[in-house]
């Protein structure tokens, strides 16, 4: 929290006292009622441009209920003029878990809850600074049936030409997740396939899971990958950590993680044992399969190694100290071995808009699934990096590949200029890079919305206070 965030908070707390002293709890409680509702409406992202108030819809519903609910849409002050349709449809998932709209003619499924949805406007502008909200009515049949039933609000502008004659359009989808209350719940599911990657020398083995969701209502998945040799010695144990999206009845989740054996494969087959199972460990399907390695397999060599153990902190770092990995006590649940490789950069995933990689990455293996506790990444930055921020350092960013989201996550980075490093917080590791981008890093909190807060409610507080002053009758004179 900034200094000037934590003076707001300190005189806002000195004039509660006021309050409390001038017996005005009653007003007090009433600017708070008001104060409320317009903290929850904060976005949690402070980005530039489209913000999204009511992103997501999730109801538990009975058989022929009514409900509404709302979707506030704004884009920054300095933003030019968007106008975007609004419409219906139908949901459906791609296997890396991406939004799919179906129109009428397509959303034929039996969990469609495209029907059920209408809303207020087809259509909103927006001024620079401007918002405006669409009000959604959910009619739930009388007949609806058991499980849950799904829909997208989707919000899109019409194509508006950029610099190199590209069309770009602005899209947000609202999915909307109805569970249909006192009706029979299926959590089932199937593996449709497990395949390995291309085995190529210095690169991991990336093994995918493919899982069908048999049953009527969404549900997060995880699981585990065991690899042994054909004599069936374990070579090893990778999690599949759960999923960030819940896979929708009918459609497929393509479950990739990678395996990085403690040292070379000799050339023959090698067998996959696949287990998908809910977040509470029920199993829903295990499958087999098998790799073959011509010739011999050498996995990347690893820079750094340590054993993980619950009970004490731990640090993963290269040979001269550029990356460094801190681990608390208590990181981990269960003693493993983890280790950091380098990274190919040309085998990175395309950068998020905004960025450009600098040529820095790196993986951790060993680690797939969540930390119980943040592990803090330090990066020793190059004068390469720094040049491809223009000589900016507050420029460079630590990005992490989020496999279950198939996108990039810009971490939060501490720059420090005199050590040259970047650091960065996170709970899960895996392929990580440097990159230079003027756009937002995710954050948890909008302190400067919070601060304005505040100091209304200290102008407030003072203008309530001198009121009361102002009106407290005065005592009688007492005769001598």
């Amino acid at each position: 929290m900034c200094e000037f965030t934590k003076t707001v908070y300190k005189t806002c707390f000195k004039s509660i006292k006021s309050f409390l002293k001038f017996k005005c709890l009653l007003v007090a409680v009433s600017i708070t009622t008001v104060l409320l509702p317009i903290m929850a409406a904060i976005p949690v992202s402070a980005n530039p441009g489209l913000s999204v108030i009511g992103s997501l819809i999730v109801a538990n519903v009975t058989p022929g209920q009514t409900l509404t609910r709302t979707i506030t849409m704004s884009i920054g002050s300095s933003d030019p003029a968007t106008d975007l349709s609004v419409q219906v449809d139908g949901a459906a998932q791609s296997p890396q878990g991406t939004y799919m709209l179906l129109d009428a003619a397509h959303d034929t499924g039996q969990y469609s809850a495209r029907t059920f949805i209408t809303v207020d406007k087809s259509s909103i502008h927006l001024d620079p600074g401007g918002s405006q909200t669409v009000t959604a009515t959910i009619q739930v049949p009388q007949d609806v049936g058991t499980g849950g039933r799904f829909a997208i609000i989707n919000f899109s502008s019409q194509p508006v030409t950029g610099a190199q004659g590209v069309g770009i359009i602005t899209a947000v989808d609202v999915p909307v997740y109805l569970t249909i209350q006192g009706s029979q719940l299926t959590q089932t599911g199937k593996i449709t396939g497990v395949t390995a990657g291309t085995i190529t020398n210095g690169q991991p083995v990336n093994i995918t899971t493919t899982f069908q969701n048999t049953g009527n209502i969404y549900y997060k998945v995880e699981g585990e990958i065991t690899v042994a040799n054909d004599q069936g010695t374990t070579l090893g144990t990778i999690p599949i950590p759960l999923t960030n999206s819940s896979i929708i009845p009918g459609m497929s989740r393509d479950l990739t993680t990678s395996f990085v054996p403690s040292g070379e494969l000799a050339a023959g087959t090698y067998n996959i044992s696949s287990k998908v199972m809910l977040a509470d460990g029920s199993v829903l399907d295990q499958s087999t399969s098998t790799f073959t390695v011509k010739g011999s397999y050498v996995p990347p060599a690893a820079i750094g190694q340590i054993n993980l153990a619950p009970s004490s902190a731990s640090t993963l770092k290269n040979t001269d100290g550029t990356i460094s990995i801190y681990f608390p006590t208590g990181a981990a649940a269960i003693p493993v071995d983890i280790s950091l490789n380098n990274y190919d950069a040309s085998q990175l995933p395309v950068a998020p808009t905004g960025f450009t990689f600098t040529g820095s990455s790196f993986q951790v293996n060993g680690l797939t699934g969540l930390l119980a506790k943040d592990a803090t990444v330090t990066v020793k930055y190059t004068a390469t990096d720094l040049s491809k921020a223009n000589g900016k350092a507050t420029s460079l960013k630590l990005l992490r590949w989020d496999p279950g989201n198939n996108q990039w996550v810009v971490l939060k980075t501490k720059v420090d200029a005199s050590a040259m490093t970047l650091s960065a917080s996170s709970n899960q590791m895996g392929i990580w890079a440097v990159a230079a981008g003027t756009a937002t890093s995710s954050s948890g909190t909008n302190w400067t919305m919070i601060s304005i807060i505040a100091v209304v409610i200290v102008v407030i507080g003072v203008v309530v206070v001198l009121l009361v002053a102002r009106r407290k009758p005065k005592g009688k004179a007492t005769k001598s």
